[in-house]
């Protein structure tokens, strides 16, 4: 694996488990259970407008708008055409969002278990797609923006957009996504990113990258980073 910053990686990794484990959760949920059912509904929707929520649409909303303040301004003016194609995207995955977000309001509001079925039928439809066209949006971003970012941007440049798309999480928001992506990760590509935030000229959530290292991960890796990396002062 490159040793260049990927910014993109670790966190949609983090993405991908959460996707992983919310589709098992969805295909065992109980839609005729109405406690069962709530819960997972409004685990998912749950806040949905506040980017402070930790509900799983309201992360990946979140995650869109942060990625276009702080990284798609940046190469817009190097690949113009990357960035429209990456921000239609985004705009399909708000639209399938909200619709996944309005069958949960429907099901909130079912008492009649037959009837609930029915529509846990489609809303459990409607969130694989979702999935399904997220999960291809990830992989896109990464197959046609890192490589314009690797040709446009040292890797100081890189870790200083890094600082600046994290530093803009409320310390709440930036726990939640550390606690999908740092156990998402294997161990070289933990010694990429602990390195990089390392030196980075800006290491202004160092501690709290750390502290999320050793309340997430098992011991072998965080060994190795003490080991390889050292996770004292930045």
């Amino acid at each position: 694996m490159t040793r260049r910053e990927n910014l993109f990686q670790p966190i949609h990794k983090g993405i991908r488990s959460m996707l992983y484990e919310l589709g098992s959760r969805l295909q065992t949920t109980d839609f005729a259970n109405v406690d069962e059912s709530n819960r997972f509904a409004e685990h998912l929707k749950r806040n949905l407008n506040s980017s402070l929520s930790s509900c799983i649409l309201c992360l990946l909303r979140a995650h869109s708008s942060h990625e276009e303040r702080d990284i798609f301004a940046k190469v817009r003016v190097h690949d113009q055409d990357a960035i429209d194609f990456v921000m239609k995207e985004h705009a399909e995955v708000s639209r399938r969002i909200l619709g996944v977000a309005t069958t949960c309001n429907e099901v909130l509001k079912l008492d009649s278990p037959a009837r609930r079925i029915e529509v846990g039928d489609r809303l459990t439809l409607e969130a694989n797609d979702l999935f399904a066209n997220y999960l291809t949006h990830l992989n896109n971003e990464e197959a046609v923006l890192v490589p314009i970012m690797w040709e446009r941007f040292t890797d100081e440049e890189l870790r200083s957009m890094r600082s600046v798309f994290y530093d803009h999480l409320p310390l709440s928001l930036f726990e939640v996504w550390m606690r999908w992506t740092l156990p998402s990760l294997n161990m070289n590509e933990l010694l990429v990113l602990f390195t990089g935030l390392k030196a980075s000229s800006d290491p202004t959530r160092w501690n709290d990258w750390v502290r999320m290292a050793h309340e997430t991960l098992d011991l072998s890796r965080l060994r190795g980073l003490e080991e390889e990396v050292g996770l004292g002062a930045g």
